[in-house]
C-alpha cells in the first residue's frame, strides 16, 4: 500500500476486502465456511496440506492446551479432537458456535456474546489463526462461498 509505484499498489477492494478490516460476524463466518468446506476432505488432500502447512505456529503445539478449563472440559466430552491440527481447531470453534445454545451457562460465559466476544475468545489466544486460515484458503478463493472473502481481481501472496 506504501509502494511509490501505483502499479504495486493493491486497489482499494482487495484492501477493503482483507481479514484486518472484517467485523467479528464476517470472522465468524469466514471460520465456519472453512470448517465446512474442510470436514470432509482426506488428511492429505491439497486445501487441507494448504490450512496446515505452518499451523504449528498457529495452535501453538497443542491448541487444547490454550482453552479455558471449562471449554477443554466441555470439548473432551463430544468429540477427540487433534491437539496439533488448524483443522481441528476451525472445528471446535464451529461447533462450539454450532451448540452455543446447549452449552453449560459457565461455558457461555467464559466465551461470551456471539460473535464479538466468541471471536474474540478464539483469536486472542490463537493470534495468527485468521490470516493463517485466509492465506492458506487462497487455493479455493474462486469457490463461489469463498468468492465473498477475496478480491477477485487482485492476491496478497503476489506480493514479494
Amino acid at each position: 500500500m506504501l509502494s511509490s509505484k501505483p502499479s504495486e499498489r493493491p486497489p482499494i477492494s482487495a484492501i477493503l476486502n482483507h481479514p484486518f478490516y472484517w467485523t467479528p460476524e464476517r470472522e465468524l463466518s469466514f471460520f465456519q465456511d472453512v470448517s465446512d468446506r474442510v470436514e470432509k476432505e482426506v488428511c492429505n488432500s491439497f486445501v487441507v496440506t494448504c490450512l496446515e502447512r505452518c499451523g504449528i505456529d498457529v495452535v501453538k503445539g497443542d491448541w487444547r492446551q490454550q482453552m479455558h478449563p471449562v471449554i477443554a472440559e466441555d470439548l473432551r466430552r463430544f468429540r477427540d479432537y487433534k491437539g496439533n491440527s488448524v483443522r481441528d481447531l476451525l472445528r471446535a470453534l464451529r461447533n462450539k458456535r454450532n451448540h452455543y445454545r446447549e452449552l453449560k451457562e459457565e461455558a457461555r460465559m467464559v466465551f461470551g456474546r456471539i460473535p464479538d466476544e466468541f471471536i474474540h475468545y478464539w483469536t486472542s489466544r490463537f493470534p495468527r489463526l485468521l490470516l493463517h486460515t485466509w492465506c492458506a484458503m487462497l487455493c479455493v478463493k474462486s469457490e463461489p462461498i469463498f468468492s465473498k472473502y477475496y478480491d477477485s481481481q487482485y492476491s496478497f501472496s503476489q506480493v514479494s
